[in-house]
This record gives structure tokens, sequence and C-alpha cells, in this order.
């Protein structure tokens, strides 16, 4: 195998691995707060660690497909999100710090909005950071309409989701999670799928 089709593999793989993820998370629904306990909460800092990687692949699959058209505008969409996926990851560890303190209902929901209030560089490090990363699917989305590597309507996806990212996650809108979930994963999943199937695509771009 020679580097180019391993590079398009290992790329798609991760599409197709982070669109299963997003269909785990609709599997498994959203946890409420006041349910959060030391195993679910565990669970999802595996998860979170698991996604950055994943995405991590998935920016360089997009980047290489749009850098023939929209080079600028993909490497700043994937810069954005990557960025804000570190996010997920720390907010995990500040839950899980928080449930050994006090592990009761509502707990972990309560200490984060306390650090989120009273320590300003906690504040600045998580929510802005966190906004990169829609912000950086919506830029992605873009640059995939504009180089149109594949059919625009898959760019119009990613922007889509990236839009309904923070009404689920930020503002607890549920129907805005699952409508997310799935639209990232119908993305992810024709990206990987189109990169498997056409290995011209890796090769034009």
């Amino acid at each position: 195998m020679n580097g180019t089709h391993r590079r398009r593999i290992l790329a798609a793989s991760c599409l197709l691995g982070l669109a299963a993820s997003y269909l785990f998370s609709l599997a498994t629904g959203p946890v409420a707060a006041g349910t959060l306990t030391h195993g679910t909460i565990a669970g999802a800092g595996f998860l979170a660690v698991l996604n950055a990687g994943l995405m991590a692949g998935a920016v360089i699959a997009i980047t290489q497909l749009v850098r023939g058209g929209a080079d600028l505008l993909g490497l700043t969409g994937g810069v954005l999100t990557l960025l804000g996926a570190t996010v997920a990851a720390r907010i995990t560890v500040l839950i899980q710090l928080s449930l050994l303190e006090d592990a009761s209902p509502g707990a972990a929901r309560t200490t984060m909005t306390k650090l989120v209030e009273s320590a300003p560089l906690v504040w600045a490090s998580i929510i802005p950071i966190g906004l990169m990363f829609p912000a950086g699917l919506i830029t992605l989305g873009i640059a995939l309409i504009v180089a149109r590597p594949v059919h625009r309507g898959i760019g119009v996806m990613l922007v889509i989701g990236g839009v309904l990212f923070p009404l689920g996650r930020a503002m607890d809108i549920v129907p805005a999670i699952y409508a997310c979930d799935i639209i990232l994963a119908i993305t992810f999943a024709t990206l990987g799928w189109q990169l498997l199937k056409r290995p011209a695509l890796w090769q034009a771009a």
C-alpha cells in the first residue's frame, strides 16, 4: 500500500468512525445533568478523547479535499474545529473533579456554573474556545460548497450541523442535539464512503 492510498484509507476510516460515534450518542441519548455518575462521566471522557482523535483525521480529510478550490477556508476551518474539540475533554475533567467533591444529583452542573461565573479565566478558556468548534464546522462546510469536490449538499449539511451544535449543547435544546448528531453522522459517513469508493477524489485534490 503506497503512502497516498494509506492516507486516504486512514482519513476515510476517521470519517466513518466519527459518524459511528455520533450514531452511538444518538442511541444512548443525552445524559441529564442530574443523572451524571462517575461511570457515565468516565465513559464520556473516553469518548471525548476518541472523538478528538477521529476529528483530527476527519479534518485532515476535508482539508485535503478542498485544497484545490478553497485551501485557506479549509485550513481556517480545520484549525477552529480542532481547537474547539479540545473543550469537550476539558469539561469532562472538570465535571469528574467536581464529582469527587459531591456526587449528588445536579452537583456537577452547579459546580460548573460556579467555576465559569467566579473564574473569568475558566470562562475564557471554555466558552469562546468551545464556540470555535461549530464555527470550524461551518467554515469547513462552506469550503466544501466552494471547492465542490463532492455534492454541495454535503457541505450544506455540515453548515447546518455546525449551526445546530451550540443550539443543542450550549442551550440544552434536546431536539437540536438529536438533529445535529443525525446530520453530522450522515455528513461524515457520506464523506468517508465517497473517499473509500472514489480514490480519484483524494488524488485529484
